[in-house]
C-alpha cells in the first residue's frame, strides 16, 4: 500500500521491480557517461606544467591515483587516459539500451518474469528472505570490487604520494592493525596497511554475501531488518571502508 505522493523518491515503481532496476541500470549509464565525457574534457585541457588542483581536475586526478596516465617516476605521459574515457562512453550508451529493454521490453514486475533466477531479485520489501537474497549479492560485488583494487596495486601498482612516484603495492593482512586503524583511519600512511583493509573486506563481504545467499533471514523480523536492510548495508559498507 502506497503512503507516499508520486513526488517521492521512487513512488512511480513500487510493486514494479522490473521498472526499478530500469531506473538503476539507466542511472549507470547517466554515470558512466558523465565519468567519460568529463575525462575527455579534462585531458583535452591538461596542462601537465600546472598542478592538477590548479586546473580543476577530478577525473584525471582519480587516474593518476591509480596509476594511470603517469609514468613510474610519476611524469605525465596521458597513456590509456583516452581510451579508458571511451570504453566509458560506449558502456554508457550499452547501459542505456540495457534500461530501454527493462523499461519497453521486459516486464514491469519481476515476480511475472518467466525466468525463474530472475524472480528471486523481485523486490518484496515485507520478506525478510528476499532482502537478504538480494543483499547477498550487493556484498559479492562489493568484494570483488576490493578484490580488484588489490590486485590492481599489487601487480599494476599505484600512486604513493610519499615518494612522488607510481609503486607496487603488496597489502599488509595484520589483522592487530587492521582492527586498530578502525578508530584512526584518517591518520594513516602506509599504502600496505590500506591494501591491507581492503584485502580484509573484501573476505568479510564475500563471506557475508554467500551467507545471506545461502540462509534466510537470521532473528526476528523487524522494519529495520525490511524496508531499511539494503540502507543498512551501504551504512556498514561504509563504516568497514575505515579499516582501510
Amino acid at each position: 500500500d502506497v503512503t507516499y505522493g508520486w513526488w517521492a523518491g521512487n513512488a512511480g515503481v513500487t510493486n514494479k521491480s522490473g521498472k526499478f532496476i530500469a531506473a538503476h541500470i539507466a542511472h549507470t549509464g547517466l554515470i558512466a557517461f558523465a565519468a567519460g565525457g568529463s575525462t575527455l574534457w579534462e585531458l583535452a585541457r591538461y596542462n601537465p606544467e600546472i598542478p592538477m588542483g590548479h586546473q580543476s581536475s577530478i577525473f584525471l586526478a582519480h587516474l593518476a591515483s591509480i596509476g594511470i596516465g603517469f609514468d613510474e617516476a610519476g611524469a605525465w605521459t596521458g597513456a590509456g587516459v583516452a581510451s579508458i574515457a571511451i570504453v566509458h562512453l560506449v558502456l554508457s550508451m550499452v547501459y542505456g539500451a540495457g534500461g530501454l529493454l527493462h523499461s519497453v521490453l521486459f516486464v514491469g514486475d519481476m515476480q511475472d518474469s518467466e525466468v525463474p533466477q530472475a524472480r528471486k531479485f523481485k523486490l518484496e520489501w515485507d520478506n525478510p528472505d528476499n532482502q537478504t537474497f538480494i543483499l547477498g549479492h550487493h556484498l559479492l560485488f562489493f568484494g570483488v570490487a576490493c578484490i580488484w583494487f588489490v590486485e590492481w596495486a599489487r601487480i599494476h601498482g599505484i600512486y604513493d604520494p610519499a615518494v612522488g612516484a607510481v609503486r607496487q603495492v603488496e597489502y599488509n593482512l595484520n589483522l592487530t592493525s587492521i582492527w586498530n586503524h578502525q578508530f584512526d583511519f584518517l591518520a594513516i600512511d602506509s599504502l600496505e596497511d590500506v591494501l591491507g583493509g581492503h584485502a580484509f573486506l573484501a573476505f568479510l563481504e564475500i563471506t557475508g554475501g554467500a551467507f545471506h545467499i545461502a540462509t534466510k533471514q537470521v532473528g526476528e523480523y523487524t522494519k529495520f531488518k525490511g524496508a531499511g536492510l539494503l540502507s543498512a548495508e551501504a551504512i556498514l559498507s561504509f563504516s568497514c571502508a575505515g579499516l582501510g
